[in-house]
């Protein structure tokens, strides 16, 4: 097992690729930045902060760690726990 830096939240100056997804993280967007050791290899991980949050519930479902390859989780949908918008259309009329 390896070990890892603590947790900051910068803000993209430019462009970054989410380790646990793929996907862009656009400059001007916070994310979770990293870095581990681990038998002699160093590295830094970048996320979007659902992703980061979405590895640390996996890991905590296997026992606090686990292995991953970029680009294998998957994103959460961001926008889940945002409230429901109601549409301004009309009921369709019964009858």
């Amino acid at each position: 097992m390896g070990k890892m830096s603590e947790v900051e939240t910068p803000t993209a100056v430019k462009q970054h690729k989410c380790c646990w997804c793929g996907q862009m993280i656009k400059a001007g967007e916070q994310y979770r930045r990293y870095r581990y050791w681990s038998d002699g290899d160093a590295g830094t991980v970048k996320t979007h902060a659902e992703c980061f949050e979405a590895m640390q519930d996996e890991a905590a479902d296997e026992g606090g760690w686990i292995e991953w390859t970029p680009g294998s989780g998957e994103r959460p949908n961001s926008r889940m726990n945002e409230p429901h918008k109601v549409c301004d259309v009309p009921p369709h009329p019964q009858g």
